[in-house]
């Protein structure tokens, strides 16, 4: 009798905890954010955003250490219980016991999947460690076990297991983390993946490769142990090589363009609502170069020159991004240097007072006074230059002259200087008064490289941009970035009396250490020693001996995020210029650090074909093959 009555109250339990079970019948369905890939025009992904979910994957279609490597991990006895494992909980009951603290869990992976299913469908959050959750995940346990076969719930259990930076899922996970489908991973990597589960930030191969292999090696010990390969030192070995494959290819440097891409784009597409594939202008092999000489001269020269933080964009003539160093490291600052800061543009401003000057009819050969300033309390003065009396507007803009300078602005009024300005796409506001002529606006490294791109573009207006084009998961093209010239911002004249200028600055004046050949020309800048700039670009060549980046726009910036001053001599002549000039040789300056010497601003670089803007079709077809 009183087991009679001991099933009746055991079954009225059962009904009470499973009244509100979540509805299984879409059990594979997830509510999530929509995903966005942003990739190179070539296909390089440089980051994942939102919830990335690839198609599912079925486990007979996976080597068969993929999920062997879970097993090993979670549940090596997988395929001799009924959802819930009374010898593995027993185990775990009695290690924790003689650790006097948690060391293992009793959890099996059906069990897992229905705290999945519990937390994904809303029935619990997150943080819920209430009994009744406890028992309602055993009780889905043992129901999935009567419904689905082995496979089937390890199937699930693989496509909706969480893996960090945003991926579910095996599949999502093997491409974002080793750019490959989970039925290409190798053994080494599935461990890695599998380790992902007890701490998916803490041993992302992407952000702590080290610790990605130090767990990967517990998990490969564990399947030794499991009796599922037989030494996994070989492996071990081999995934040193994979992991430094993965970081190459994945280099955190991208991160700062890539999240620029992705806040631009509710601009273009209004609210994602559905997953995108956006494909960008960048240049992954230019982007690392950049990256690569910009760490150089931080090492260089960053010590002795006081100098913490650097920042570089490189753009083709009509605006389309080539590279981007937002920062030295991603992983320390987010804080993108080239989109973000709002920094004093210094002498570099100089440029567009010239330019206002030559539109009120002065040439390069007109004569200005560049004696000492002085109005009131105002005396600025002329950093290394010894007073001639008169110079022309070509000495004066090569050698940054302060006096003729403020002259200029002077004559042709400040207002005048701040439209111009305006014009050429400083959006800052800027003073009306004399300070304007020294720079004293605020703009940012991507302002200010648009602004001399116009006179490397013939005069054309330019709009920086890095969205190429947008598309959906099927291929569909949603949005294409227009083809279309720039209107006519500085009249022909004009515009080769300031390429005159730009060229006698890095010919004969401040900027002479980026005079690699007659195609570069730009303009220094620094705002006292708290910020030093370089702006240029390198033409195209018809000489098929010149082999260095061509028909490109650069902008570089040093100094310190917290404005503490540099060294006296940090200059836009010294670090940002050399820079610059490293940069425009491409594979040369690349050679010569390889061999440990010290790369000659003199020199004339190898050849690197770059294209001036994507392919009008972008080759997606093999990796959207992948994930439809």
């Amino acid at each position: 009798m009183m087991m009679i009555w001991g099933v009746i109250v055991l079954g009225l339990l059962i009904l009470w905890f499973s009244h509100d079970l979540p509805d299984l019948k879409n059990i594979q369905i997830n509510s999530r954010k929509p995903s966005v890939t942003v990739q190179s025009y070539d296909g390089a992904i440089l980051g994942t955003y939102g919830d990335l979910y690839e198609d599912m994957v079925q486990v007979h279609d996976l080597p068969p250490y993929v999920p062997q490597a879970l097993m090993a991990v979670e549940d090596r006895r997988f395929y001799h219980h009924f959802g819930v494992d009374i010898i593995g909980l027993i185990r775990a009951t009695y290690a924790n016991y003689r650790a006097k603290r948690v060391v293992q869990g009793g959890s099996t992976l059906t069990q897992q999947l229905a705290k999945n299913i519990l937390f994904t469908q809303g029935t619990y959050n997150i943080n819920d460690r209430s009994y009744k959750r406890k028992i309602q995940e055993v009780l889905l346990a043992i129901w999935l076990e009567l419904k689905f076969s082995k496979d089937q719930i390890l199937t699930l259990y693989l496509n909706r297991v969480y893996f960090g930076s945003g991926t579910y899922g095996v599949d999502a996970a093997a491409r974002r983390y080793f750019n490959k489908s989970a039925r290409n991973l190798t053994v080494f990597e599935a461990a890695v993946v599998a380790g992902l589960l007890k701490a998916p930030s803490k041993y992302s191969p992407a952000q702590h490769p080290k610790r990605a292999k130090e767990r990967a090696k517990v998990v490969l010990e564990l399947m030794v142990g499991a009796g599922f390969i037989r030494d996994y030192q070989s492996y071990l070995e081999q995934g040193e090589k994979e992991l430094a494959d993965n970081a190459r290819e994945r280099d955190q440097g991208v991160r700062h363009f890539s999240d620029w891409v992705y806040e631009t784009l509710p601009q273009i597409v209004g609210a994602i609502d559905k997953d995108l594939i956006v494909i960008t202008t960048l240049d992954v092999g230019m982007q690392r170069h950049a990256e690569r000489v910009c760490k150089h001269y931080l090492e260089e020269m960053g010590k002795d020159l006081k100098v913490s933080e650097t920042a570089l964009i490189a753009m083709t003539p009509s605006g389309a991004i080539k590279a981007m160093v937002g920062g030295k490291d991603y992983g320390d600052s987010q804080f993108n240097r080239v989109t973000q800061a709002l920094r004093q543009a210094g002498s570099a401003f100089k440029t567009l007072i010239y330019l206002a000057a030559l539109e009120s009819g002065m040439t390069p050969d007109s004569m200005m006074d560049d004696t000492p300033f002085e109005q009131g309390n105002w005396k600025p003065s002329n950093f290394k230059w010894r007073t001639r009396g008169m110079v022309t507007l070509r000495e004066g803009m090569a050698h940054s002259v302060n006096s003729v300078s403020i002259r200029l602005t002077q004559q042709v009024t400040p207002k005048k200087v701040a439209e111009v300005a305006k014009r050429l796409g400083i959006t800052s506001r800027l003073s009306h008064d004399l300070s304007i002529s020294l720079g004293t606006g605020e703009a940012t490294l991507l302002e200010l490289a648009t602004a001399y791109a116009t006179f490397a573009n013939q005069g054309l207006a330019v709009w920086p941009y890095g969205i190429w084009e947008i598309r959906d998961k099927s291929g569909n093209i949603l949005y294409q970035h227009p083809n279309n010239p720039g209107k006519q911002i500085v009249n022909t004249t004009v515009l080769q009396g300031m390429r005159d200028m730009l060229r006698a600055v890095v010919e004969t004046g401040s900027g002479r250490a980026a005079n690699i050949d007659a195609s570069v020309a730009g303009k220094t800048g620094s705002n006292g020693d708290k910020d030093a700039w370089f702006f240029g670009y390198r033409e195209n060549q018809d000489d098929s001996e010149n082999k260095g980046y061509s028909n490109i726009v650069v902008g570089v910036w040093v100094g310190n995020d917290n404005n503490k001053p540099m060294a006296k001599v940090s200059t836009g002549g010294r670090m940002p210029t050399r820079i610059a000039a490293s940069f425009f040789k491409g594979e040369n300056f690349e050679q010569a650090v390889k061999k440990g010497e010290k790369p000659k601003s003199s020199s004339v670089s190898p050849a690197v074909q770059v294209p001036a803007e994507p392919p009008k079709k972008p080759s997606l077809e093999k990796y959207l093959n992948r994930i439809n």
